[in-house]
Parts: structure tokens; C-alpha cells; sequence
């Protein structure tokens, strides 16, 4: 199994259709939403958190929503 690199695994989104579960997952197309963040990324002004790390709860992949 050939795996993606850390762009492959990024997918950029706004923070509205996140809180929305509009978001959906890059590997099944599975809507995720704040209920699946396993880690939010607040290091980067002006409006933390800037992204967040998210687990798939169908497929399991991780992968970080970049905030637009």
C-alpha cells in the first residue's frame, strides 16, 4: 500500500461548514465535524484554532482541516 504524503493528508475548509458537518472526509466522503477532532492547532494568529486534526469515523484515516 503506497501512502500519501503530508499534502495528501490536508484538506483546506471553512470553520462554518466544519461547525456545519459539511466537511467531508478526502478518503470515503464521510461529513465530519468538531465531534471527530482528536487535536486543534492553535499556534498561528489571528484566529486560533487555525486547523484541526481529525479521524474519520468510518474509514478511520487521519487528516488535518486546514480553516479558510
Amino acid at each position: 500500500m503506497q501512502t500519501k504524503g503530508a499534502e495528501g493528508r490536508r484538506i483546506t475548509a471553512s470553520r462554518r461548514d466544519f461547525l456545519a458537518y459539511l466537511t467531508v472526509c478526502p478518503f470515503c466522503g464521510e461529513h465530519v465535524g468538531p465531534r471527530f477532532v482528536t487535536r486543534e492547532h492553535a499556534d498561528v494568529p489571528p484566529n486560533p484554532p487555525y486547523a484541526a486534526s481529525v479521524k474519520c469515523p468510518r474509514c478511520r484515516e487521519l487528516y488535518e482541516v486546514l480553516f479558510s
